[in-house]
């Protein structure tokens, strides 16, 4: 076999996970493997494996579409764009009424949530969020409850995929034609976007369509879909090119001559697998790590409107040039290796490391090449190389030394995910050079800069007693944040962790579920009756993303000994819609009533271990429920000032969980120690 395509992958990927060393393996076999880079969207370290292998291809997914059909949705007052995503033949003007599914309806994804099985008044066009269930399912199971259209709201800024003729239910393989327009609008569904201002019209409004021609705003830009890197644990850059994922129209299987159009990087793969066919072809001597590197080299950031290294490698990738390529640029550090990882460093000054590229000419004449740095990004930073012009002689190899600088003063605190990319630019110096093939190699570290804030409190005795907590930054490469909890639990670090890296200090060192203490906040929102509560769960070990881990908070507010609410640290996007997102979310649920509601985003730094929950003290109350809340709780209901909690963490990729045993009070109107300071060292 000469090559793999895998368009399949789950989140979060590792070169660690069994089927990225699996397919490392089959790479050392001889075997080139491409494999989808997913479909979880931009956050970082979402990227699915088994595109995270270091022998894997990882491909991510661009746009290729200049112009889209399209309508405008003219609803009461309200006049937004769509697209036409199944290519409905619109004509003239069309008049529905509204009906936007709310609820546990709002994904639209069967029959029922429509409202069963042809139970539409005629002319009825219906509103649904994306989710879950396939894009064009919900167009099905509309057609079906006789919905005279569907309009679906994105979960993203921009418009959904085109879909074009829908032909089966993706999830079912059911055959089904659909036979009435599926629009998109942009979202998502909540704010100030055309799709929440959609979801606002009421019921039953007089609504038309009028069918328009729209440029895409997007056109070569990222698909929104497609996953962000680096890849978890040690940060090495993936994804490594780009190529068309967004309404590719192929052949539908069991059709006859009829075609499908699908979207996502199970799309962009396969390009890649054919491009790595014909690169194979015409080097077919070459071994795979060549060939990756000869794909990967050539890849064409201007290719991609708004490139990012991480989002995209190299860029869109380029047929003509990996297969004319003599040259190839690979990296020390792995046999696989085409861009140059410095991977994830914690550093107090300056973080300084050198690394190598190797040029090596397969051709029968020397190649003279210009070197230099291009599309640097991210954090401050300087690159050095060692040579601005390089020959590599005909059969031989050459090597460039590159050395990255990245100060801690300006490398960015840990409140928000920090990166250092750009490329080493390795130009023809005539059109007889290699063909005239220019190949590029990336560099990539997610930078972490050391504080070292400590705080010494003086004794306390006697009755309501004080004293001074002076807090202290020992370090300062830069400033810190001191954030004041009311310490609540502490736990042992777990026994018999095994570790979650190869030794190599970059990588995390274990389960980044492994509780180390919790402890609470709260303070009054001015706008909110009852005051906002904030959850700190601190872990032994970082973990690159926070929403590979799940923190449960049990609340008893009652002090029946019964546990009334669960507050919830998860991620958003697989909490509402099925889908991860790689965003932290913090719900509360109710045991007795099973109701859940959003508080909010957490706040769950990447590569960090400190994760803080918010909920509204209000949110620990339901009416027929014990309550928390003194000025709200009905009469008759029990309620308690004090609070008591306990925790549970959990791993959802590596799997494994951890309930500390030990639980603790608190009471938020007057708790017994000061809390809810935030001072800046």
């Amino acid at each position: 076999m000469d090559v793999i395509n895998m368009s399949l992958g789950s989140v979060f990927g590792s070169k660690d996970e069994p089927s990225a060393v699996a397919s490392t393996n089959a790479a050392k076999a001889g075997v080139i493997v491409v494999a989808s880079a997913g479909n979880s969207g931009p956050s970082p370290y979402v990227i699915g494996s088994p595109s995270t292998a270091d022998g894997a291809i990882s491909v991510a997914a661009n746009d290729p579409w200049q112009a889209l059909p399209g309508a405008n949705i003219t609803a009461g007052t309200l006049k937004v764009p769509a697209i036409d995503a199944n290519g409905y033949p619109l004509s003239g003007t069309t008049n529905y009424t509204i009906k936007v599914l709310t609820g546990a309806n709002v994904l639209g994804c069967s029959v029922d949530a429509f409202g069963g099985l042809n139970s539409l008044p005629s002319g009825t066009i219906v509103v649904v969020n994306r989710g879950t269930c396939a894009r064009v399912a919900k167009a099905i199971y509309g057609q079906n409850a006789g919905a005279a259209a569907v309009v679906m709201v994105n979960n993203a800024t921009s418009f959904p995929p085109f879909e074009g003729p829908i032909t089966s239910n993706p999830d079912t393989r059911e055959a089904f034609i659909v036979t009435i327009p599926f629009l998109g609008v942009k979202g998502p569904a909540s704010g100030t976007t055309d799709g929440a201002k959609l979801r606002a019209v009421a019921d039953n409004t007089a609504t038309s369509v009028v069918a328009a021609q729209l440029a895409n705003p997007n056109f070569t830009g990222f698909a929104s879909f497609t996953s962000g890197g680096p890849r978890g644990g040690d940060s090495g850059l993936k994804p490594d090119v780009t190529a068309p994922g967004v309404s590719i129209i192929s052949t539908a299987m069991g059709t006859g001559n009829a075609g499908a159009a699908l979207s996502g990087t199970s799309m962009s793969s396969p390009h890649v697998a054919g491009v790595a066919a014909l690169t194979r072809q015409a080097h077919p001597t070459w071994k795979v790590e060549d060939i990756k590197a000869a794909i990967v080299n050539t890849g064409r950031r201007s290719g991609v409107l708004g490139y990012t290294t991480s989002l995209g490698g190299t860029g869109f990738v380029q047929p003509a040039s990996s297969t004319a390529t003599q040259v190839v640029a690979r990296t020390e550090g792995q046999k696989f290796g085409a861009s140059l990882n410095f991977g994830f460093a914690e550093f107090r000054d300056s973080f300084r490391r050198t690394k190598e590229i190797s040029l090596r000419n397969h051709g029968s004449s020397d190649a003279i090449f210009k070197v230099a740095q291009a599309a640097a990004s991210g954090s401050p930073h300087t690159l050095r190389l060692g040579r601005t012009s390089v020959r590599v002689p005909a059969h031989g190899e050459t090597e460039v030394r590159v050395t990255l600088d990245v100060p801690a003063a300006t490398a960015g605190g840990s409140d928000a995910f920090r990166e250092v990319a750009g490329l080493v630019e390795i130009t023809p110096a005539g059109a007889s050079d290699n063909a005239g093939v220019a190949l590029r190699v990336p560099y990539y570290m997610v930078p972490r800069a050391l504080s070292n804030v400590s705080t010494s409190i003086g004794a306390l005795a006697g009755t309501n007693p004080s004293t001074i907590a002076t807090v202290t930054n020992r370090r300062r490469g830069i400033s810190g944040d001191a954030d004041f909890y009311a310490w609540g639990i502490f736990d042992t670090r777990s026994s018999g962790a095994d570790s979650d890296g190869d030794g190599d200090d970059q990588d995390q060192e274990g389960p980044s579920n492994d509780i180390r203490a919790i402890g609470v906040q709260s303070f009054p929102v001015p706008s909110i009756a009852n005051p906002t509560i904030v959850f700190a769960v601190n872990t032994y070990h970082r973990w690159s993303n926070a929403s590979t881990n799940e923190f449960d908070i049990f609340v008893d507010v009652d002090g029946d000994g019964f546990d009334d609410y669960i507050i919830v640290g998860a991620d958003d996007g697989a909490v509402r819609t099925g889908s991860f997102s790689g965003v932290m979310g913090s719900f509360v649920f109710s045991r007795r009533s099973g109701i859940v509601t959003s508080v909010g985003l957490a706040s769950a730094p990447t590569d960090s271990s400190t994760a803080e929950l918010p909920v509204i003290s209000s949110q620990l109350c339901r009416t027929g429920e014990p309550c928390l809340c003194k000025s709200v709780c009905p009469l008759g209901v029990p309620h308690s000032p004090r609070l008591t909690y306990h925790v549970a963490g959990h791993d959802l990729v590596k799997g494994g969980s951890k309930a500390v045993a030990r639980s603790a009070k608190y009471n938020p109107w007057s708790s017994s120690i000061s809390q809810g300071d935030f001072v800046t060292v």
